[in-house]
């Protein structure tokens, strides 16, 4: 099997909020949208996430149970800054078992987000 992208769509009940919240907090560019219901936006060249009004298709939001979203970053420590002045509320940064750091922050539906890296800064 040969993946040339990915996509994860995330069900949410407040589609609005999350659109701010991966667009203009998470800094994700918007690549396709569907009547105010559906957007799909850019993480990285081959990977997308999408949030999608529960309202309008067949799958209800799972209000942030199950999923944890990672994303390996290049200055962690910036990121946790930028993202607590624009209003999330990231925790402290930890270190793994394996001494990766890391911290969470949640987007509007309770969906928990990794942000990481492989050293400390």
């Amino acid at each position: 099997m040969e993946i040339l992208a990915s996509n994860t769509i995330l069900y949410c009940r407040d589609w609005q909020a999350m659109v701010v919240f991966y667009r203009d907090l998470m800094g994700f560019q918007p690549t396709f949208t569907k009547d105010e219901w559906f957007m799909e936006l850019k993480v990285s060249d081959g990977s997308h996430i999408s949030v999608a009004d529960e309202a309008r298709c067949s799958i209800k939001a799972t209000a942030g149970q199950g999923i944890t979203l990672s994303f390996r970053v290049a200055k962690l420590s910036a990121v946790q800054r930028q993202l607590e002045e624009l209003g999330a509320k990231p925790s402290a940064i930890k270190s793994h078992s394996w001494r990766a750091p890391y911290f969470y922050v949640h987007d509007p539906e309770g969906n928990r987000i990794e942000l990481w890296n492989i050293k400390a800064e």
